[in-house]
């Protein structure tokens, strides 16, 4: 994946019956990311998940250039499904048995996820897992994959973001993830890290030897 120098993400909209533009994240040079973990930490409104968003495909970048190779999968901090409707009618409904059923399957036991429950009856927390086994589920089956997830550890409790993390280090060389986080307690070390500010994007990994305090923290938990 490659963000092309002068990259501009945002929206246009129409005001007072003109076109403006709102410009929420600007990239000033260029990015390669390839397998591997890559972090977008931010605060609330600073606009990750539009680049996030972008980067998937799903929402048209002001200006600049944008390729991708791979099987592109976005999973949003949200879960919308019939309250009523259990996880395990649900993966079976989505993957329909196979190597996919047995893969979700595994990771419903690595996660502690209980399949039976209706969904509108789990805590925030499982009801991330729901989102995250679906999408690591797709991204093993997929080949080549990137997997953009928009705060995929929300409401989960230390133990079982350990687990993830542990799963991402594992499996880090097949599949590219961005992953958009609040901090970064959870998630000790890292490929490269994205940082916003004032519309700024900053990007850093272990090639460039420019580290903040933060980016340290990644590497030497």
């Amino acid at each position: 994946m490659r963000i092309e120098a002068g990259a501009q993400f945002g929206y246009r909209r129409s005001f007072w019956g003109r076109a403006r533009e709102r410009v929420l994240v600007e990239a000033h040079s260029m990015v390669l990311l390839e397998a591997g973990l890559h972090l977008v930490v931010a605060p609330n409104g600073s606009g990750k998940t539009t680049l996030v968003r972008s980067l998937a495909g799903l929402h048209p970048m002001l200006r600049g250039r944008l390729s991708v190779s791979g099987v592109v999968h976005y999973v949003s901090d949200q879960l919308q499904l019939d309250a009523e409707l259990s996880p395990r009618k649900f993966f079976n409904a989505w993957f329909a048995g196979g190597m996919a059923l047995d893969f979700c399957d595994h990771l419903v036991d690595r996660l502690g996820l209980d399949v039976h429950c209706a969904v509108g009856k789990l805590s925030r927390g499982n009801r991330q897992k729901v989102l995250l086994i679906v999408a690591e589920t797709l991204a093993a089956v997929s080949g080549p994959s990137l997997l953009f997830l928009d705060e995929p550890l929300a409401g989960m409790d230390a133990e079982t973001r350990e687990v993830v993390a542990a799963f991402w280090a594992a499996t880090s060389a097949s599949v590219l993830r961005v992953v958009v986080l609040h901090e970064l307690e959870s998630v000790k070390k890292a490929d490269s890290l994205f940082t916003l500010s004032h519309g700024q994007l900053r990007h850093t990994d272990q090639q460039t030897g420019s580290w903040t305090d933060t980016c340290r923290r990644l590497r030497n938990p």
